[in-house]
């Protein structure tokens, strides 16, 4: 990333600089030149341009050849230009988050803080491709707005920051994962049959877990691919479509244990085979939050292709560990997934099984 000063120097400057040097005066200038004393005072304090024209009788005058002094007015008026579009931007700075601003950096896009407000906006922009924030806050109103878009914004606004979720999204979009996605092919029924073995492949979460899950999903034509969310991050996990035919399931692992990422697993995969293609899909933090039909129905698709029909009632009135345990082997799933479920819907204190939960690792996408 170049570096840019917060300043711009007027190639008049080295004008000024050679004069001093040979101790010319600007009339004396302005005679070997053939125009005005005004002429040469202009080009001395960056008021008038160097044209192609000035610039060849310059290097005459100088011996520093015509092309040069393009170039240094050539780069005077774009940092001018740039230091005004900045100070425009700079505008805008307290809409990204802090924790979004230290997340870009994290990711190399920026040095940028809030001593330099412009600088931060323009690689905020740059990373998003976006020439103008009315023309990137357009963009994303757009794309979370609708019953199979962002249903949890509505009810909770003070948590949730559009501008942090476009951030996570984007990071996606220029993950490996994503660029992979675009050879895929997507198959629906292929998935549906996939759902047993999937299943089967949660059910003993390790380190190899989620690899194993991506490796399953694109033999579908599913991307699946875990993106390091900022801090303070709310979502669990998206549905999106690349180029609208492969699905992506992306997920941020704000919890880095089994139970949560298994569930919105199935959620996603929910969205994906039940939902219009082509849109967006969030799994909130809380349950008060996913009260859209589409965030019932992806929960209703999950706790059914992991718990059937009898739901949570095997674990009726159970609290010890071992029983847990020995129920969800029982069912076919984690225990992790099994307390969290439980904890969920309200049948065991959160005290208690939090120790079955596994920590889960993986390499972000």
């Amino acid at each position: 990333m170049p570096t840019h000063t917060n300043y711009a120097v007027a190639p008049g400057e080295y004008l000024a600089e050679w004069l001093g040097d040979t101790g010319h005066t600007q009339q004396e200038a302005a005679n070997r030149l053939g125009v005005s004393r005004k002429q040469v005072n202009e080009i001395v304090n960056g008021r008038a341009p160097i044209t192609a024209d000035s610039a060849f009788k310059l290097e005459r005058l100088t011996s520093i050849a015509a092309d040069v002094w393009l170039r240094m007015e050539m780069q005077y008026r774009a940092d001018l230009a740039r230091i005004r579009d900045e100070s425009e931007l700079a505008e805008h700075v307290t809409k990204i988050p802090a924790a979004t601003a230290t997340y870009l950096r994290s990711l190399g896009v920026t040095t940028a803080s809030l001593r330099t407000p412009g600088k931060l906006v323009a690689d905020f922009l740059a990373f998003h491709s976006f020439g103008t924030w009315a023309a990137y806050e357009e963009s994303i109103e757009v794309a979370h707005t609708g019953e199979y878009a962002l249903a949890a914004l509505k009810e909770n606004k003070a948590s949730f920051d559009l501008v942090a979720c476009s951030t996570w999204l984007r990071a996606g979009e220029l993950s490996e994962a994503y660029e992979r996605g675009r050879n895929l092919t997507f198959d629906a029924d292929g998935l549906r049959l996939l759902l047993p073995g999937l299943r089967k492949r949660a059910a003993s979460p390790d380190e190899a877990m989620l690899r194993d899950l991506a490796t399953m999903l694109a033999t579908v034509g599913v991307v699946f691919a875990m993106v390091d969310p900022p801090g303070s991050f709310p979502l669990y996990g998206m549905t999106r479509w690349i180029d609208s035919r492969v699905p992506m399931i992306q997920q941020s692992g704000r919890r880095a244990k089994d139970g949560f990422i298994i569930w919105t697993f199935f959620h996603e995969l929910g969205h994906v085979l039940n939902d219009p293609r082509g849109e967006t899909h969030f799994e909130y933090k809380s349950e008060k939050t996913r009260n859209t039909k589409a965030e019932k129905d992806a929960n209703a698709f999950a706790f059914q292709v992991l718990f059937g029909a009898d739901g949570l009632h095997p674990f009726d009135n159970v609290t010890s560990n071992g029983a847990i345990a020995r129920i969800a082997r029982n069912i076919g799933v984690s225990p992790g997934l099994a307390v969290q479920q439980l904890h969920r819907h309200r049948k065991l204190p959160y005290q208690y099984g939090n120790q079955l939960m596994v920590d889960l690792e993986w390499e972000p996408a």
